[in-house]
């Protein structure tokens, strides 16, 4: 991401913040824009939960004489916005992942590091750094950082780590800080090699960065439609719509635990699913009637999605993250997704039905089934 600006001789960064849903990220991101006097610009959220990225730019310091411009991003942390999520971080030149130090939140921590690294594992150039921002440390019982150092040091991961209180803005400003001095010595690194290059950012704006994301994902089937990266405007967000509210009714929400996914194809779901694991519930059963009536053969993309297709007419994914031990943690995220599609103006006949399923490995997966247009 990081190119020289010959506009502004400036040297352009990019800071990602990266972390479960409910971590703290945009919380982080805004506490920072307060800091530095800056406006922070979310393009869309449903309940609070962003959709495409909260997005600050900030220009201050030198580095090499020349002014430091950094695009700050936070991305997405739900389950089905895991496409969205890899590519921001593929841009990044320095991450900013903020733990929740809950006992809850730190076991989602490890499955979300995990995603983390196998993007950065296949990035090109010199390698990205990150910056561990410990959040929510006033919480009770929070986890002590020997714990949090030692789960970093399990999964392989050199980073710093920052502790913070993001609702106070403690601890931001200096995650921020040593995520700027990671990036800046990408940068020179990328000097030394000859590959930073001189043009003007391809993204200037978060209005660049949107319409970036909108062409990217219209035109690739196993990155947008597959994945429920679609544009939602905020004035067809019906939070309170009976589907929504029924959902909510019957099963209680709650963070999800992420655990590596098999190597094995794992089972794909069928007519025999439990009441109460489908969404929309007639007729998503009735799409899963007829899928079992087809053969379907599971290819898995290098991040670790799994995919196929069903009677010529019906694509199924779930993303590599989106793997539960516990039905209820599942259902949790089942209902998150269940909320933002229901946002959106439904087709007739259906078009989409989301389903929990055991993978056949003792574990749950959430599926997106849709119509193939």
């Amino acid at each position: 991401m990081a190119t020289l600006d010959p506009r502004s001789d400036a040297v352009v960064i990019r800071i990602v913040y990266d972390g479960a849903p409910g971590a703290g990220k945009t919380t982080s991101v805004r506490a920072l824009g307060r800091g530095l006097a800056s406006e922070v610009v979310t393009p869309a959220e449903v309940d609070g939960r962003t959709l495409y990225f909260d997005w600050l730019d900030y220009t201050g310091g030198l580095f090499e004489g020349r002014r430091i411009r950094c695009q700050i991003i936070s991305v997405p942390g739900q389950t089905m916005l895991a496409p969205r999520r890899r590519r921001l971080l593929e841009s990044a030149d320095a991450i900013v992942f903020v733990g929740d130090s809950t006992p809850a939140g730190f076991a989602v921590d490890r499955g979300y590091l995990g995603g983390v690294r196998s993007v950065l594992d296949n990035l090109a150039g010199p390698s990205v750094g990150i910056v561990f921002q410990a959040n929510k440390r006033d919480c009770p019982g929070a986890i002590p950082i020997e714990s949090v150092r030692s789960m970093l040091d399990e999964l392989g991961l050199r980073v710093a780590v920052i502790e913070s209180v993001a609702t106070d803005g403690n601890g931001i400003r200096e995650a921020f800080v040593f995520a700027v001095r990671l990036a800046l010595d990408r940068v020179r690194e990328l000097m030394r090699t000859g590959e930073l290059t001189t043009t003007p950012p391809e993204v200037n704006s978060a209005q660049d960065l949107l319409e970036e994301l909108k062409r990217s994902e219209a035109g690739s089937m196993d990155y947008a439609a597959l994945s429920g990266l679609v544009d939602t405007r905020l004035a067809e967000v019906q939070p309170d719509s009976i589907l929504v509210n029924s959902l909510i009714e019957a099963v209680q929400i709650k963070e999800q635990t992420l655990l590596p996914t098999a190597s094995d194809p794992p089972a794909t779901p069928d007519g025999g699913v439990a009441s109460g694991l489908i969404w929309p519930p007639v007729d998503g059963r009735l799409v899963l009637h007829e899928l079992s009536q087809s053969q379907i053969v599971l290819t898995r993309s290098e991040w670790g999605d799994w995919s196929g297709v069903a009677s010529g007419k019906w694509h199924l994914y779930t993303p590599a993250e989106a793997v539960f031990p516990e039905m209820e943690q599942g259902r949790a995220q089942l209902v998150q997704a269940a909320r933002m599609q229901a946002a959106l103006p439904r087709a007739n006949p259906v078009s989409c039905c989301l389903v929990l399923a055991a993978d056949g490995h003792g574990q749950f997966r959430l599926w997106r089934i849709e119509r193939i247009s």
